[in-house]
């Protein structure tokens, strides 16, 4: 079961598809038109205590999630753990894909229209700036921002 507790809301339009992979800690949001794809193939989508996903939304989990605590998704932030491989026929009717898990650290804030590409892992407490696209490994306290995402350049203390 997806929700077993009254402390996780799942907000009027959402959608989790693959159900019984999707596990939620205490106290989410899932807000509304926010798409969660579990697997098929019966990976965990582990999402962490007090994690909010933003309208909009979307989490391709296949190949298995994991969400930290004390995150937050802004609107439209999309993750994948799946992807076309690009040695197969486009035009073929059953294209290979190949699939790779993502790892999102603690405390993580991933900005609006963000994209998290399959296999890429996130230490704690990394920030990804508005439409960046993250791919790879990202160590504890990473703030990221473009496309491909890079570190920003520290700037004068405060």
């Amino acid at each position: 079961m997806v929700v077993s507790r009254f402390d996780v809301i799942v907000e009027s339009g959402a959608v989790i598809k693959y159900w019984k992979s999707v596990r939620f800690g205490r106290h989410c949001t899932v807000q509304a038109h926010a798409y969660i794809y579990g697997s098929r193939q019966g990976a965990a989508v582990s999402i962490g205590d007090h994690v909010v996903i933003s309208p909009g939304c979307m989490l391709l989990g296949e190949a298995g999630l994991t969400i930290g605590d004390y995150c937050h998704l802004g609107p439209g932030v999309v993750v994948s753990t799946q992807y076309g491989d690009s040695r197969s026929d486009p035009l073929a009717p059953d294209p290979k894909i190949s699939y790779a898990p993502v790892e999102i650290g603690h405390g993580c804030w991933i900005g609006i229209g963000a994209v998290v590409m399959p296999g890429a892992r996130l230490g704690e407490r990394c920030i990804v700036a508005p439409n960046s696209v993250v791919f790879g490994r990202w160590p504890d306290g990473a703030r990221l921002s473009g496309n491909p995402a890079r570190p920003l350049a520290k700037g004068p203390a405060s």
